[in-house]
């Protein structure tokens, strides 16, 4: 069902994005690895979800899918990866020596192990065919240059292993997409797919299927792409109060507004955690409702912040980019990349 709001997981059910899905599928296939970037509520976990089981499904991979959600450092990352192989993919083959024993509940640490040799050896131990998605890759930020490191080693030593990558936030991506010199990934960096919207009749031809799933008769589609533009997440989450929970059109549109204006501030607050200058951020969103260009959004900054130096407002703006809250268009346009983070009030963050 197209207005389920869980993430999809087969082709049929993944609507509008049968070229994303072959693209990725064709990389893999010829070992690169892949990252799913764009904003929030796009679709990423559905289409690395979809992508695996593809792989599965066609190929004969095996697949495991792991949610980074949470996961800030190596230790979490390697008992969450330890249980999905465990629960998921019981017969994946291995040949492990050092770091694991093999116990009733399946592949087991040994007391002592180090994380990042263990979660070496257990990548490179993986004898078939398999690919491993990563959702939410920059929540393990804090350890980028280790996880590097054991990222380089595993597509250096086991190709067998085809690794998917997806976040919002640049943080890991951005190491990932274009390692420096010194990165253990440099001249082998994954292939990067960036989730655009829908077009408005993508967008309309989705809400009709959707609707006619339901035996609805829905004729307002043009009012929801309006306010909601095509991000898939805002137009599943609409369609789902109107057509499954049978709200009024007034109603589900405004609560889809109000529920996506909740997940939109949490994820801006996570993005302000541990910065000195939350003021900046803030101000230059409220100022990109009025205005669009670096000048313009610079001079109401500074209309209520005072003075700003001129390195401190652009990479605060670029910030803003990487991490898919603020889109950078031609002639130096800006603007904000999601209709729901256009309903927020900052001053209120």
């Amino acid at each position: 069902m197209l207005f389920d709001l869980h993430p999809k997981e087969t082709v049929g059910e993944l609507f509008g994005r049968d070229k994303e899905i072959d693209f990725s599928i064709s990389q893999l296939l010829s070992k690169n690895w892949l990252i799913i970037g764009g904003q929030r509520e796009i679709g990423k976990t559905s289409l690395m979800k979809v992508v695996i089981n593809e792989m599965k499904r066609r190929y004969g991979f095996k697949g495991v899918y792991v949610n980074l959600r949470g996961v800030r450092n190596l230790n979490s990352l390697l008992k969450a990866l330890l249980a999905e192989i465990n629960s998921d993919v019981p017969s994946l083959k291995v040949s492990l020596k050092v770091n694991f024993v093999l116990g009733s509940a399946g592949i087991e640490l040994r007391r002592g192990a180090k994380v990042v040799n263990s979660l070496i050896e257990l990548l490179n131990s993986i004898e078939e065919d398999a690919v491993i998605g990563l959702d939410e890759v920059q929540e393990i930020s804090q350890a980028s240059r280790q996880f590097l490191e054991v990222l380089g080693n595993v597509f250096a030593s086991n190709p067998r292993v085809r690794l998917v990558f997806s976040g919002s936030y640049i943080g890991v991506a951005r190491a990932l997409s274009n390692p420096s010199s010194s990165s253990p990934l440099h001249g082998r960096p994954p292939v990067t797919l960036n989730l655009r919207p829908f077009d408005e009749g993508t967008s309309r031809d989705f809400l009709r299927r959707g609707m006619e799933e339901l035996d609805v008769h829905f004729d307002r589609e043009d009012e929801v792409i309006k306010k909601l533009d095509g991000v898939v997440g805002w137009l599943t989450l609409f369609g789902n109060f109107y057509a499954v929970r049978k709200m009024s059109f007034d109603s589900a549109l405004s609560s889809t507004i109000e529920e996506g204006k909740k997940i939109m501030v949490s994820e801006f607050k996570h993005f302000l955690q541990n910065k000195s200058n939350k003021g900046i951020y803030t101000t230059i969103m409220n100022s990109l409702k009025v205005v669009n260009t670096w000048k313009d959004v610079k001079r109401g900054v500074e209309i209520k912040l005072g003075q700003v130096d001129d390195k401190e407002f652009s990479l605060a703006l670029e910030s803003l980019v990487n991490n898919n809250f603020v889109e950078k268009r031609r002639g130096g346009v800006y603007e904000i990349a999601d209709p729901i983070l256009r309903e927020i009030d900052y001053d209120k963050i």
